[in-house]
């Protein structure tokens, strides 16, 4: 009797097994893919959410520093009333931003539950990814809305309190390098995972907007914008890169007048050292039409020496020659110049303080503000009134 109940249950069993075998038949390797797709892809979702949380500790450990070290300056009765009350302004902010960095833990914590639950769907992540930018947004319009007041504070804070500055400095520009990398690794997540969420808005430095046409060597007109040929030439915009494209605008208006001009009819020869003159140049004149002239000293530049351009029409032989005008680099620029870039590039070994530093991007973004945005004829010597 148990011998034929142990071959019933034998044939029961083999009865189970003759349709997995006939799954794994002829198509068993596209079992075995789709089985191991399913794994990578669950791997990739799981290390898409580390890189998540990894980001969103650095950005609650930044704002922690901004709110304890806003809250000494403030604290201290030796300082300025007026620095304590710039402190204590930004403390308050870093105080929502810890709220929001607190939120964004808990979207991504809830994103780390689901990568457990084998039935999450699709609208589950979704859900959560959209929560995590909306955060990302409004702690990036808090952060954005303070950038002048932490550099206020850098100014203002005597040497006793620098180490505090300094911190809140370095973490209120960390924190904004942490927002715009999760940002992208959400983006990244939402395509593992097969949806789409919103972008972060593009952090941009508003800089004003000029334009140059000009047709190309084929007859196809040109509508170029400053800071696009200065990101596509050069890789960003800089003080060298505007002024390269501003003083080719107004020639062109010098010398063609209402008409527009063909890419290589004009050539130009000029003396500044820095690498965005050259490429902007070349960008738009073409590399055969760009002579460089080396004059003084490349360490310590002069408006006299090292921002005069002599441009020459060829098909006319007609030429121009400007040098830009006081004011519109602001005073104490080159010599921040020397201080800041010239120790990055081995020019002399004294490390720029942090005010100096950021006194120079300062005054660097002001330049460019006035090349960019300033009359002709405010900017450049021979240029009529509008």
């Amino acid at each position: 009797m148990k011998t034929i109940k142990v071959r019933i249950i034998a044939i029961a069993m083999a009865l189970a097994i003759i349709p997995a075998l006939t799954v794994f038949g002829s198509g068993k390797k596209e079992v075995v893919s789709a089985s191991r797709e399913a794994v990578l892809h669950a791997v990739s979702v799981k290390d898409a959410v580390q890189r998540l949380d990894k980001d969103a500790h650095q950005l609650t450990e930044s704002t922690i520093v901004i709110y304890d070290k806003t809250e000494k300056i403030a604290d201290s009765e030796s300082l300025e009333e007026d620095l304590r009350a710039m402190a204590d302004k930004m403390h308050v902010a870093a105080d929502k931003l810890r709220h929001i960095a607190k939120q964004i833990h808990k979207a991504i914590a809830e994103l780390e539950e689901l990568t457990k639950e084998a039935e999450a769907g699709k609208a589950e992540y979704k859900k959560r990814l959209d929560e995590i930018v909306e955060y990302l947004v409004k702690y990036a319009q808090i952060l954005g809305g303070k950038s002048d007041l932490v550099h206020k504070i850098v100014f203002k804070t005597p040497e006793s309190h620098n180490e505090y500055a300094d911190a809140i400095h370095d973490s209120f520009h960390e924190a904004e390098r942490i927002v715009e990398r999760l940002g992208k690794h959400a983006q990244e997540l939402a395509r593992t995972i097969g949806v789409s969420i919103a972008k972060l808005p593009v952090k941009k430095q508003a800089f004003p907007e000029q334009y140059i046409r000009m047709y190309d060597k084929h007859g196809k007109l040109l509508r170029l914008a400053a800071q696009q040929v200065a990101n596509e030439a050069h890789g960003h915009i800089c003080v060298c890169g505007a002024t390269a494209f501003r003083v080719t605008q107004i020639v062109i208006s010098r010398l063609w007048g209402q008409e527009v001009p063909t890419k290589g009819q004009l050539k130009v020869i000029y003396h500044h050292p820095g690498k965005g003159h050259k490429d902007v140049f070349k960008y738009l004149l073409g590399p055969e039409n760009v002579t460089y002239k080396k004059v003084g000293d490349p360490r310590h530049l002069t408006l006299a020496q090292h921002y005069t351009y002599l441009f020459v029409r060829k098909d006319t032989g007609a030429t121009w020659k400007t040098q830009m005008k006081e004011g519109v680099i602001p005073k104490g620029f080159f010599d921040l110049r020397y201080k800041v870039k010239g120790f990055l590039i081995g020019w002399h070994k004294k490390k720029p303080t942090k005010a100096e530093k950021v006194a120079f991007k300062i005054k660097f973004n002001k330049s460019i503000n006035n090349i960019l945005g300033m009359e002709a004829s405010d900017i450049f010597e021979s240029v009529s009134q509008p």
